[in-house]
């Protein structure tokens, strides 16, 4: 009984490391580079586009967990690594092992993209160790994997990177640096306990909300204008009034930390996150169904979604309490 107590413990620290209300996410970023380029890859080619980057993700967040343990020992002590019921060792290890093998498929299938895997992987655990207690210039480094992850499903399916899909990995650098500005946010008070000095503890609310609003309308921006000369083969009718869906959701969640009062509470922010990990969702699905794939579309990002609302109702109080 014992012993079967504690398979199950581990099992959902590994399962509360991995956080089922993001997981998701990364994997329809590369789908959706790999989709844009050629419609008609192989099904094999899209899924090892979704999967590699669903790895690379979950080793971020394990070694998040590794390098965050000595802050998470005095801010957030119920994670799996502080609470002991994952060692610090496996978390490294799981990270290493996880990189390893997604680099190992991304090789196989085209040997060039350890080119974009090598930065990924090198600013991913640059921004745990290093910089995320570096101001903008952390929160810019966490976005950038996202960015080079378009990049990444391109070469999927083809040796190079389609040129037309630079600006949209532009626009999701934007986007994923806001959501990293808007988590440090929530974590500003631990943050600032545990010494880090990222950019809500140096330079306070009002700074971060206008940094906030400094990425929304720059991803906004490049989201409205890249159809018009790189759009062949999108479907506008698609592309926009979904697209208006996703705007008007991180709008909502910038709207909320906006009004807020001062100092903004970690409730409210933790709030406003939730939207963004939702919105999300939709914004790294819509571009396949633009494309004209919905049914991939569909098939994907609705288990992704309903996924990730449900670990959110089940597991964010957990994972993120507020107090």
């Amino acid at each position: 009984m014992h012993g079967t107590h504690t398979i199950r413990v581990r099992f959902l620290a590994h399962l509360e490391a991995c956080r089922p209300d993001t997981v998701f996410y990364a994997g329809t970023v590369g789908l959706s580079g790999a989709v844009l380029t050629d419609p008609d890859a192989p099904g094999r080619l899209l899924f090892l586009a979704w999967l590699v980057p669903t790895l690379a993700w979950i080793a971020s967040l394990y070694g998040g967990d590794y390098f965050d343990r000595d802050l998470d020992a005095l801010t957030k002590p119920h994670r799996p690594v502080p609470s002991g019921r994952i060692a610090a060792a496996t978390a490294r290890n799981t990270m290493i092992a996880l990189i390893g093998t997604g680099a190992v498929i991304a090789v196989l299938v085209n040997p060039l993209t350890a080119l974009l895997a090598l930065p990924a992987t090198v600013f991913g655990i640059a921004y745990a160790r290093w910089l995320k207690g570096r101001g903008l210039w952390g929160n810019a480094s966490r976005g950038l994997p996202t960015a080079l992850t378009v990049l990444f499903g391109s070469m999927m399916v083809q040796p190079l990177p389609a040129a037309g899909l630079v600006p949209l990995a532009l626009m999701f650098w934007l986007h994923d640096s806001g959501s990293n500005l808007l988590g440090a946010l929530c974590d500003r008070d631990g943050d600032r306990l545990g010494g880090y000095l990222t950019y809500p503890v140096r330079r306070g609310d009002a700074a971060t909300v206008r940094g906030l609003i400094g990425f929304y309308v720059g991803w906004v921006a490049i989201a409205l204008a890249w159809p018009i000369p790189f759009g062949d083969g999108i479907d506008p009718r698609i592309y926009y009034p979904v697209l208006l869906v996703v705007v008007a959701l991180g709008g909502v969640s910038l709207w909320g930390v906006a009004r807020a009062p001062r100092p903004i509470a970690r409730p409210v922010g933790l709030r406003a996150h939730e939207i963004v990990v939702a919105e999300r969702i939709v914004l790294g699905t819509f571009l396949v169904a633009a494309a004209g794939e919905v049914r991939l579309a569909l098939l994907v990002g609705v288990p992704s979604l309903a996924l990730t609302l449900l670990a959110r109702q089940l597991m964010r109080r957990r994972y993120e309490p507020v107090r």
